[in-house]
Order: C-alpha cells, then structure tokens, then sequence
C-alpha cells in the first residue's frame, strides 16, 4: 500500500510541475490565431517594463522612446478612463492575465482620478496584450460586453485574477463575471467561438510588436497630437505622475 501511495504521489508530483512549467512557457511565448488555433510566436513577458505603483518619492526618470511622427498607429480607441477631449492619451497595452497590469488597474490607475483623469488632463485606452490563450478568453468577453461596460468587466476581471487564471475551468469562470456584466449566457459562449474577433485582438497584438517594439506589459504609449512616447522603466505612481506633469506642461507651452 505505500509503495501505491508514493506511486500516485510522484505522479500528481510531476503533473502540478508540468502544469506549471506548461503555463509559464505560454506566458512567456506570443502567439497568433492560424489554421484555427493558437500558435505561439515573438516572446512577450508580464512585468518586463518594471512598473510598480506605489507611492514612493523617489526621484527617478523614465526611460523614453519618441516615436517618428509619420508613423501610422490604428489602435481601437475605446476610453476606459477620462473624457474622449482629454490632453493627453494614455494607450495601456495591457494583459488581462498579468499581475502588474491588475496592479495598475486597481492600485495605479485611481490615483490618476483626481487631478489627471477628471480634470480632462489624461485619458486611458486599453489595448488588449494577451501572453497566453487564457488572457486571450478575457480580452474577447471584454470586447463583447460592449463599450460602456467594458471598463467595469475589465476591472471585475482583475480583481478576480486569481480566481480565474489557476482554475480549470476558466471558461466557467469568465463567461460569470460576462454574466455578471450583462451578456446573456448563449451570447458568451458564442463570443468565445469568434474567430473574426481572435484575429483582430492579434492583429493589434502584432502591430504593436511591430511598430511599437512592445515586448511585455504593461507598457504604455503616452500620446498627443505633436507627439507619442513610449515609456519604461517608472518605478513608482510618483514618477508616473511627474512624467505626465511634464508632458502636460511641454503642451501648455505650445499653445
């Protein structure tokens, strides 16, 4: 009987460490939708830009990247945060699936409400990053509650992060919080099935691996009508907050 227990033990043993090198290989690896699957493409990584959305104060500048002003940039433009007049566009390209992106969404992102977002400073567009076919589930549900609900599903997403994104059943697990958000259940599902809208959440994905050199998220694409600039390396909401300061001030200047 023991030697049966340590049998069954070291397989369950190596299925969880399969499992979970299985998933962490995807996580790592891009991806695009052909031959009616999900092949993995260009690497991409959660948390590569090394944001981390506390208060501290230290002083530290992010890293910058101008963009050629000719380049020609089609990224869906629906505003989960801000007015659509606001100065500047905050593009967040962003994985639904990744914790620093959740750390923004629901630590960094409110600290931006009282002095950027409602006063028509800053607004943020959500692009959708997927690093593997789970986050690629949510970012089609997100797309399918509609617009004036997506913000909340996105949320909602991210504070039930880990709920979904260790479960078996993470199909279950999404289609409630659409359900939660209004969709009807055959809608869901069907939703699920939309290989027009696969392809399109992967052709953003790519044109930002593209044009963008996006590797990881969340990266963030800050952007006015004189000038776009990817940003790395901000260490903390203080950074953020002096970046956009900056930004802000470079516009007041021009006018």
């Amino acid at each position: 009987m023991e030697k049966w227990i340590h049998l069954i033990s070291s397989i369950v043993t190596a299925f969880v460490i399969y499992a979970v090198a299985a998933y962490a290989y995807l996580s790592y690896k891009g991806f695009v939708y052909q031959n009616g699957t999900f092949e993995l493409i260009s690497p991409a990584n959660a948390g590569l830009l090394d944001f981390s959305f506390s208060d501290d104060q230290k002083e530290e500048k992010p890293q910058k990247v101008i963009l050629a002003k000719d380049i020609a940039l089609n990224f869906p433009q629906t505003v989960i945060a801000g007015d659509e007049t606001a100065t500047l566009t905050i593009y967040e390209f962003s994985s639904l699936g990744c914790t620093h992106c959740a750390d923004f969404h629901l630590n960094g992102l409110p600290k931006l409400e009282k002095n950027y977002l409602s006063q028509n400073k800053v607004r943020v567009v959500f692009i959708h990053f997927p690093l593997d076919k789970r986050s690629m589930l949510a970012a089609m549900l997100s797309e399918c509650v509609g617009p004036e609900k997506k913000a909340d599903f996105i949320n909602l997403v991210f504070s039930k992060q880990r709920e979904w994104i260790l479960s078996n059943e993470v199909e279950k697990h999404l289609i409630n919080y659409a359900l939660m958000s209004g969709m009807e259940l055959g809608a869901a599902k069907s939703c699920l099935k939309n290989e027009d809208l696969a392809k399109e959440i992967l052709y953003t994905r790519q044109e930002a691996i593209d044009k963008l050199k996006i590797e990881g998220t969340p990266a963030f694409l800050v952007s006015n009508e004189s000038q776009n600039e990817i940003i790395y390396g901000i260490s903390s909401m203080h950074n953020f907050k002096a970046y956009l300061d900056e930004r802000l001030e470079q516009k007041e200047a021009q006018n």
